[in-house]
């Protein structure tokens, strides 16, 4: 019989992929910081050329805007967070599955963890 299985993938930071990850949280911190910019212009927009109230249209750009500055925190603790990390800390980078085969008389293993170092398989654990 197979099963699937969750496995975990670590990634342990290197000083390349401490970098990759900083710059990755940074573009996206200001993707959103954009998003935010764009809908002032639009919220403006829509104050001076619709029929709805004001206050429907502040509720509706506050809730998105406030959605993307929780984002924004969220990024800028993560990059905090990295900062403070050592080279060569591992850190949880995603949950794959994996196929497994089961059968009367295996032994159950428990769920394996992968760790990846600058994109290179360089430990297979078990549970």
């Amino acid at each position: 019989m197979k099963i699937i299985q969750t496995v975990e993938v670590r990634q342990r930071l290197t000083e390349k992929s401490k970098q990759q990850l900083m710059q990755q949280f940074t573009t996206q911190k200001q993707q959103l910081e954009q998003q935010c910019e764009q809908l002032i212009f639009e919220q403006k927009r829509m104050e001076k050329q619709t029929s709805f109230s004001q206050k429907q249209i502040k509720e509706k750009f506050g809730r998105e805007m406030q959605i993307r500055r929780q984002k924004i925190a969220e990024l800028d603790f993560l990059l905090e967070q990295l900062r403070i990390l050592p080279i060569g800390s591992e850190i949880k980078e995603r949950e794959v599955e994996a196929i497994i085969d089961v059968h009367i008389g295996a032994r159950w293993s428990p769920p394996k963890t992968i760790v990846i170092e600058d994109g290179i398989v360089v430990d297979i654990r078990e549970g």
